[in-house]
């Protein structure tokens, strides 16, 4: 039995045999048809209630108490972290609130930042409810756990953007809906039906994010759900394997001696009981003691174990030597392998930028509302968070190719090929290769002084 199927049967076993059978009934199908539906059927794709509820204890068990399992996590949330992310602001006032933002004592996203990426890769949803001073506009983040929340509501004619947040309060069977802060003007970005609902849902906003989803799935989809059962029978063949180690190294002193009846044997055994290591045992010629071992014939525990791991690292695109098992993998082939894994992590990392922006746009435009933050949109809005580096860039290969480069545009402008401004360019683009922004706008190529030499030498010859 699995772990999702026992912790099914454990938690929601009597909820979800009334559900299925109640949805039976409705739909008037028997037994022999329930594992089936119509291709053109209902088009919603998210876990019903039980299901997501399962989902979240199943991932937290699996992080907190399965290596593997708490291993990817914490992997893909350091890598996506990096050295930590940054943010700028052209206007000193517009950096000031973001630093208030950043620093707030129950903010603290210096530190917390990290948990709330763990979390979203553990749960597959993020809901952070703000609560806003009303005087400055001050805006605080709290936090919901996933398994609360009930339903997450659409727009009616656009199921790309959730409109709220439907959540049981914490030990209560009560309900509320909190609207999520979407990322322009509501009047501007849902339809009239979703404006009507929005106006309805009084008792807060929040911030919504899920991953590992589809258009018309709005509950994400932890990274361990889809391996779930994989990662319990991988750990469940080592603990198998560690319990047969003691078997394997057992043995037993087989003695024989010839031509001794039952009697003699039974007095013989009573007279000599099996040494301890390292004593010294005298027999004569009719006796003999040796040493047995049991051998099991056991597969090659080590290929299957490799199989297992493979398997659910490659949901994740991590190579196996991040997990220890080096094998057959040298310095040139690691390199090619870690390509998949650090292309998910630029995208997670993309998606990170995507939240923090949305978290200051919102915090500024609160400070504007509350007329705490005086300055113009087009300042007001002008900022930007940084992502940081996944990886440490190999920088003889990068400067191998910036001098080759550079080399080939001073050959080009010297036959004409390329221009002044445009060779700039590509210098600067070439410069942030090695993690060096140079902007190609600030040079002015007026201000140089051309002198054909060729002439100079003919006029002081002159």
């Amino acid at each position: 039995m699995g772990i999702k199927t026992f912790l099914t049967q454990k938690f929601f076993g009597t909820q979800i045999e009334q559900e299925v059978q109640a949805r039976m009934q409705a739909a008037g199908t028997s037994l022999d048809e329930a594992g089936w539906r119509r291709l053109s059927g209902n088009a919603n794709r998210e876990l019903p209630v039980a299901a997501w509820q399962r989902q979240v204890e199943i991932c937290y068990w699996l992080w907190k108490t399965n290596p593997m399992g708490n291993w990817i996590i914490e992997t893909l949330t350091h890598f996506v972290m990096g050295k930590g992310y940054s943010y700028s602001a052209e206007n000193d006032e517009v950096k000031t609130l973001l630093d208030g933002l950043w620093y707030d004592p129950v903010n603290r996203m210096d530190m917390r930042l990290k948990r709330m990426i763990r979390e979203l890769f553990l749960f597959g949803v993020q809901c952070w409810p703000v609560f806003v001073a009303e005087q400055t506009g001050r805006v605080r983040l709290g936090t919901l756990d996933p398994a609360l929340i009930v339903e997450v509501y659409t727009d009616p004619e656009n199921v790309e953007i959730q409109i709220g947040v439907k959540v049981q309060r914490h030990n209560s069977t009560e309900t509320r809906v909190l609207r999520t802060i979407l990322a322009g003007e509501s009047e501007e970005v849902v339809s009239e039906q979703a404006r009507a609902l929005r106006e309805g849902w009084t008792e807060g906003e929040c911030f919504y994010f899920s991953i590992n989803n589809v258009s018309n799935d709005p509950f994400g989809t932890s990274d361990l759900f889809a391996i779930a059962d994989w990662l319990d029978e991988y750990e469940r063949l080592i603990f198998d394997d560690a319990e047969k180690a003691s078997q394997m190294n057992a043995f037993m002193w087989d003695v024989t001696i010839e031509g001794a009846g039952p009697e003699a044997i039974r007095e013989y055994a009573k007279d000599n009981p099996a040494p301890k290591p390292g004593a010294t045992r005298y027999h004569n010629e009719k006796v003999k003691w040796e040493a047995v071992a049991p051998d099991l014939k056991a597969v090659d525990k080590a290929a299957l174990a490799r199989l297992f791991r493979n398997h659910i690292l490659g949901n994740r695109s991590i190579p196996e030597h991040f997990y220890g098992g080096g094998g057959d993998v040298n310095r040139a082939t690691a390199g090619e392998m870690g390509d998949p894994f650090f292309a998910l992590v630029d995208d997670r990392q993309s998606l990170v930028k995507h939240i923090l922006e949305s978290i200051f746009t919102y915090a500024v435009r609160r400070a504007l509302d509350a007329g705490y933050l005086r300055v113009p949109d087009d300042e007001a809005y002008n900022f930007a968070a940084q992502k940081p580096e996944a990886k440490d860039k190999d920088v003889t290969k990068v400067s191998a190719a910036v001098q080759q480069i550079v080399t080939a545009l001073v050959a080009a402008a010297g036959q004409g090929w390329v221009d002044d401004v445009n060779a700039t360019r590509i210098f600067a683009f070439v410069l942030a290769l090695i993690g060096y922004e140079l902007d190609p706008d600030s040079i002015d190529h007026s201000a140089r002084d051309w002198k054909d030499y060729g002439s100079d030498s003919a006029e002081e010859t002159g």
